[in-house]
């Protein structure tokens, strides 16, 4: 009896465990997740959708020039040259290895770069969707989580802009490790230990933003119920932590190398301003991911009549508020607790408890692989609904999100509508005034350019290089006091550069003030001897101010430079005329008539002529004189000419003809 008993009470037990009652919480009911390859593949294209439009767009002109265009390692590839030195403050040589991808797909066009970053963010949906599945089992949770971080809006500048390639690649060699990570806590391969750790140093050679991996690993094993309290525990990520901090402390090298004085530009915050920053910055990505709108390049910290705003002085409480109730409701779900830090941990070096980067910025790609933990948390509240509903909802957000991304891509389609864009959304940005200039400036918009860099003056008057660009905006606008005048104020402001130098010394020879430039036109030799155009001008300040030799050595100095230099060449020509070197003076005519534009061709033509007629060769000179009437009839200076020749062969009659002609 008391055997069939027990056996009679066993009985209920087994439908429990069958099968068909555990396979759909698992998969909520999508087909497409019993298999994680069909649900990986639907993952790569979802990105692809949303991001693929974006290959087609160009350079924008914000960091894209000096990273990739005018990236001299990349005009000289080497593989020991990617390893050498650093660009724009960063040691990232793989993202410079990328960067030779791109440039190897699609030459000096952008759509290689851009093919690029939608293909990396479509492997890193692939890989965070495998991280989240295998780490937590929770399948539809993880793969709704994916799917939106792969198709939402906030991703664009990451995935479209060339130049941030670095935080797709980072984040690919970044997941990589984390799921090299899990298969070794699973079954303690060492060759995934092996894996975890060379995608983790791969990781950060290509952005020191992954040197947060280690603070994964933690949250990872305490998520698996490790104890932390074990020497085990921390001595197999002790290498992690070890790298972690090389690469950190690299950073700091680096942004100095390029000029970036951290603790200067750090103490423009006091620490209780910070504080608030820090406090508003963690609740403004959560913001920015639930409600899709409003996205900008920049999200500049701005005080309100040197006061922050309700948004900053209430954050710390918010924050309060939301540690209170996840202390009292979820410090017992560990998933909770795993997506939270998914959100923190990642963008902890990124909150602004420092300026390390030239502007005090809150970026959209900084929260690339936060999102997912923001995502994970949503979805977990989400699988509490009812199966049919929560499916519609995960299809609804991913059209919706979808749609958004798209348009958010296509603002990023070149630089003057990414600036645009950013001003409109935030006009006291003066980042984004001055890059919605600089970017105005090179699609010759000069007028535009003016008003941007004017009112990036009026939000933040210490923007010293928004004088030098109005300054350049000014020059091609012919407005030269101007230009003079903002290149002044940005030589005195501390900006130096050959080319600022140069442009000041071309205003004041322009200005009639050619003694006064001949000093800046040196400093622009100084600190850049090869230059062609600082050589012309201060030969031309040198002739103006009657120093004949040396204006001869200096046009001589841009014509060896560049043998191909019309003004130059013409204008040395002139100069040996004047100083009676007349053989000289026609040889530089002769050359430059075999370079020149049709509608300079009659004026070089008559100053051979002048030339050939002060050596006595009459016949030549009126050959030239002819040869420049005949392509234009209306040169008066041609007709003078002529009449001087005439005159020298005694036809007075032919002579007169010519002067009245030219009006005399």
């Amino acid at each position: 009896m008391a055997k069939h008993k027990k056996e009679t009470a066993q009985a209920p037990i087994e439908p429990v465990v069958a099968p068909q009652e555990i396979s759909t919480p698992t998969t909520a009911g999508l087909a497409i997740l019993e298999n994680p390859m069909v649900a990986c593949l639907c993952l790569f294209v979802a990105a692809f959708v949303a991001y693929g439009g974006s290959i087609s767009n160009d350079f924008v002109f914000f960091d894209d020039d000096k990273a990739i265009l005018y990236n001299k390692t990349l005009q000289n590839p080497s593989f020991l040259g990617f390893f050498k030195g650093q660009n724009l403050g960063m040691f990232a040589p793989f993202t410079w290895i990328a960067y030779w991808v791109g440039k190897s797909i699609s030459g000096n066009e952008a759509w290689g770069y851009h093919f690029l970053g939608v293909l990396f963010h479509a492997i890193n949906a692939v890989l965070a969707y495998l991280v989240l599945s295998r780490l937590t089992d929770k399948k539809w949770v993880s793969f709704g989580a994916v799917l939106l971080f792969a198709v939402h809006p906030i991703q664009a500048e990451a995935v479209c802009w060339a130049a941030g390639l670095s935080a797709v690649l980072f984040a690919t060699f970044y997941l990589a490790g984390l799921l090299a990570w899990v298969s070794w806590s699973k079954n303690s391969n060492k060759i995934y230990y092996g894996l975890a750790l060379l995608a983790f140093i791969a990781a950060c050679l290509s952005k020191s933003a992954a040197v947060t991996l280690p603070l994964l690993l933690v949250l990872f094993d305490v998520y698996k119920g490790k104890s932390i309290f074990t020497s085990g525990f921390w001595l197999e990520k002790a290498p992690f932590f070890a790298l972690s901090l090389y690469f950190g402390l690299n950073t700091f090298s680096t942004r100095a190398e390029e000029g970036h004085d951290i603790v200067a530009s750090s103490s423009v915050f006091s620490a209780a301003d910070r504080f608030f920053m820090v406090c508003q910055t963690l609740l403004f990505y959560p913001f920015k991911t639930l409600l899709p709108l409003g996205y900008s390049v920049a999200y500049p910290f701005v005080k309100e009549q040197g006061s922050w705003g309700i948004t900053y002085l209430a954050a710390p409480l918010v924050l309060a508020g939301l540690a209170y109730l996840v202390y009292k409701y979820l410090r017992n779900s560990p998933n909770y607790l795993l997506g939270l830090g998914l959100y923190i941990l990642p963008l902890v070096v990124m909150l602004p408890f420092r300026t390390v980067g030239s502007f005090e910025l809150r970026s959209d790609r900084y929260a690339y692989l936060s999102s997912l933990g923001i995502l994970f948390v949503l979805f977990l509240f989400l699988e509490k609904l009812d199966t049919k509903l929560r499916n519609g909802v995960l299809i609804a957000a991913a059209v919706v999100l979808g749609f958004l991304a798209i348009q958010q891509a296509q603002v990023w389609n070149n630089g003057v509508d990414l600036f645009k864009n950013c001003v409109d959304k935030t006009p006291e940005s003066s980042l984004c005034q001055c890059n919605l200039a600089y970017n105005s400036l090179l699609t010759k918009q000069y007028e535009a350019a003016v008003d941007h860099y004017t009112a990036a003056l009026k939000y933040d008057p210490s923007t010293i290089e928004a004088y030098n660009g109005r300054g350049q905006a000014y020059m091609e606008l012919r407005k030269f006091p101007e230009a003079y005048s903002d290149f002044d104020q940005a030589i005195k402001g501390g900006l130096s550069s050959p080319k600022l130098f140069l442009n000041r010394g071309k205003c004041l020879v322009i200005n009639g003030q050619p003694e006064k430039a001949i000093p800046d036109l040196g400093k622009s030799l100084e600190l850049e001897p090869k230059s062609p155009e600082a050589y012309y001008f201060r030969a031309t300040a040198y002739d103006k101010t009657n120093h004949p030799d040396q204006a001869l050595k200096d046009y001589g100095q841009a014509l060896s430079q560049n043998p191909n230099y019309i003004e130059a060449m013409v204008n040395r020509g002139q100069l040996q005329f004047k100083s009676q070197q007349y053989a000289a003076a026609i040889e530089d005519f002769t050359n430059s008539l075999a370079i020149a534009a049709d509608a300079v061709k009659p004026m070089i033509l008559v100053n051979r002529a002048n030339a050939y007629l002060m050596s006595g060769n009459t016949q030549s000179a009126l050959e030239d004189a002819d040869q420049a009437l005949g392509i234009n009839p209306n040169f008066q200076r041609g007709y003078h000419t002529r009449a001087a020749i005439w005159k020298t062969l005694g036809n007075a009659a032919r002579a007169a003809e010519d002067l009245k002609k030219a009006g005399n």
